[in-house]
């Protein structure tokens, strides 16, 4: 499919139906490796590596997108049982077609947006039967070769791998996520994590959840309590950040605005606050 003779044209489509239709992946595509860490690097990367879970609503005019909703299902494991929403430029027409049931959480995240934007998007969500809604501001925060400093602790960080699926497991049941360890085992063959082990304990980890040549979107940092204050968190970030760099990618991630100490730690290894969105959780 060609962008040209698009003119206000609004289309909703499945992950699955864009295999052959290569003009939103390519702009998809074009628009990522402008702006890395944006909403287009999760649609890319979910329209083609989830796409039987993944729809995008967009309205396109000639060779240009103007705005589109990007709607993920629910990831491949449980700790991904959620909906996640991006909506760039948002408008009326691309946010009301954004029919889902109010069965889970959705984490709904703006880019390009303004406060009415956020009146809009709750309203919709609203008239869909969510009936609690969050709002927040994260910022966006990239590190480039320029600009890493690693850290001295980061010789303690070990890339986990299968065998590392029941320290996994163990760490996750603490911050409140049950998996069984053969979904562990899955999630650290598909993602790559970073760990500081402390005796048989996984005291800390980092991973990225978006890998693709142009980012790595860095997630999942978390320290166990009684750890906490030794370092470990900027350890397993610098070699999940390293692991980017040397791939030939910047690495991003996104922090709560709020959330002092852990932008103080991600600033120390060089990552720089590039803009401030609003995040909204809608519950059922």
């Amino acid at each position: 499919m060609q962008g040209a003779g698009l003119m206000g044209k609004l289309l909703k489509l499945r992950g699955s139906e864009l295999t052959a239709r290569e003009w939103p992946l390519d702009m998809l595509a074009r628009l990522c490796r402008e702006d890395p860490l944006s909403a287009h690097c999760y649609a890319f990367y979910y329209l083609t590596r989830e796409p039987s879970r993944t729809e995008i609503v967009l309205k396109a005019s000639g060779d240009t997108i103007e705005s589109y909703s990007l709607i993920r299902y629910g990831g491949r494991f449980t700790i991904m049982d959620i909906y996640e929403i991006h909506i760039w430029n948002p408008i009326g027409e691309v946010v009301v077609e954004i029919g889902i049931p109010p069965s889970k959480r959705a984490d709904i995240q703006l880019h390009n947006s303004t406060p009415s934007d956020v009146e809009l998007v709750v309203g919709h969500f609203r008239s869909l039967g969510f009936s609690e809604f969050q709002v927040g501001e994260f910022h966006d925060m990239i590190c480039t070769h320029e600009s890493f400093k690693p850290s001295s602790l980061e010789r303690l960080a070990v890339k986990l791998g299968e065998e590392h699926a029941p320290l996994y497991r163990d760490l996750e049941l603490e911050r409140g996520v049950e998996v069984s360890v053969e979904e562990a085992r899955e999630i650290l063959k598909a993602y790559p994590h970073y760990g500081v082990v402390v005796g048989n304990t996984l005291a800390s980890i980092a991973a990225s959840y978006i890998t693709l040549p142009w980012v790595y979107v860095v997630g999942g940092v978390f320290t166990r309590e009684r750890y906490r204050g030794r370092g470990y968190a900027k350890a397993v970030v610098s070699a999940i950040t390293r692991e980017a760099l040397s791939s030939g990618a910047i690495a991003g991630l996104h922090v709560e605005a709020g959330n002092e100490p852990a932008i103080r730690v991600y600033e120390t290894l060089g990552y720089k606050a590039t803009k401030t969105r609003t995040w909204i959780l809608a519950y059922p």
